[in-house]
């Protein structure tokens, strides 16, 4: 069937072209969106549903999902930190513990009214410990 060189070179090439359109479908599945309709990704959360809460609760933990790595780089004064083993303020809405802490919420609150002003989160940090260091 594939004889002599120009067999090599056929079943080369088309071995190539295998390989070739192989290698193109994989890609075209990894360049998926995460958030593509049906995708089960999509649906993971890094804060509990805001909607779950009302008033300034509810408040909260939307600023929790809209700004998730601001309160990551907070910390919490409440102590959380010791009895929860959270890390940072972002970890309070991952959970039940904001909708119960009044600290939780101030800071979170606080938190993206400051950064909305543009005011960097180092001092976002000071003014927070300011203000809250007290409940540790």
């Amino acid at each position: 069937m594939f004889k002599g060189i120009k067999g090599i070179v056929a079943l080369t090439a088309a071995a190539f072209l295998v390989v070739a359109i192989a290698y193109a479908g994989y890609m075209s599945t990894q360049s998926q969106p995460l958030a593509a309709a049906g995708d089960p990704g999509a649906r993971i959360r890094i804060t509990l549903d805001p909607k779950e809460f009302q008033g300034n609760v509810r408040e909260a933990y939307e600023v929790a999902e809209r700004d998730p790595a601001l309160l990551a780089q907070l910390h919490c004064y409440c102590g959380c930190d010791k009895t929860d083993g959270h890390k940072n303020l972002l970890d309070c809405y991952r959970d039940t513990h904001g909708s119960r802490c009044a600290i939780c919420v101030g800071e979170a609150r606080d938190a993206e009214s400051m950064a909305s002003r543009g005011i960097p989160v180092e001092q976002i940090r000071d003014a927070l410990r300011a203000r809250y260091a007290h409940g540790s």
